[in-house]
């Protein structure tokens, strides 16, 4: 298997651990903003290696999205790709602008990264909803079911960009983007690269 496919595929099925580590970190943090900052300093080892590992898988998936951007040339794969890079660059930001930084900057490190993150999705669920909606690859079920996930999980990310709804109500979604990701592993192993 090349490389590139391998990473494709590992990356997005173990971006689900991270999701769900993810879930259980925030499901203990107190609710309260500042409190969460003191929280979140006094547990910054296991925050910074999760965001570690995340920032390592999201790189894997990356490559993949670029493997077969260079092989494929499709346009699909291509707004993956810079949807992918822009998620990446949110982990130097939370990373670096929490740990031991005032309540206010890490309140400004935060905003910033959320905006990254919704806006990256936005171009890699996009990019996701092209590829899967001219797909030959899939069985004509899962293929539709992908371009729903895709497209609902788009959606969401749009009016979450546009203000309509709030990054905690577009939380909702994650187990649709969980089932997306396992799709996306799958895909990975079906396509056929020189």
């Amino acid at each position: 298997m090349k490389l590139g496919k391998l990473l494709w595929t590992s990356g997005s099925i173990l971006i689900n651990i991270t999701i769900g580590i993810y879930i259980y970190l925030s499901s203990k943090a107190p609710l309260n903003p500042m409190e969460r900052h003191n929280y979140l300093n006094e547990n910054w080892d296991v925050y910074s290696m999760h965001w570690k590992i995340e920032f390592l898988f999201m790189t894997f998936i990356a490559i993949g999205a670029l493997y077969f951007t260079i092989n494929l040339k499709k346009i699909s794969w291509i707004i993956i790709s810079v949807g992918q890079l822009i998620l990446l660059s949110t982990y130097p930001i939370m990373l670096g602008g929490y740990e031991n930084t005032s309540f206010e900057l890490s309140q400004m490190a935060n905003q910033v990264a959320t905006v990254i993150f919704i806006f990256g999705n936005l171009i890699f669920l996009g990019g996701l909803l092209k590829l899967y909606s001219s797909d030959t690859y899939l069985k004509k079920w899962l293929k539709w079911i992908a371009v729903a996930l895709s497209g609902i999980a788009f959606l969401t990310f749009l009016i979450t960009f546009i203000g309509i709804i709030n990054w905690k109500q577009a939380l909702m979604i994650g187990p649709l983007i969980n089932v997306l990701y396992l799709i996306n592993a799958y895909y990975g192993m079906k396509l056929k690269v020189e």
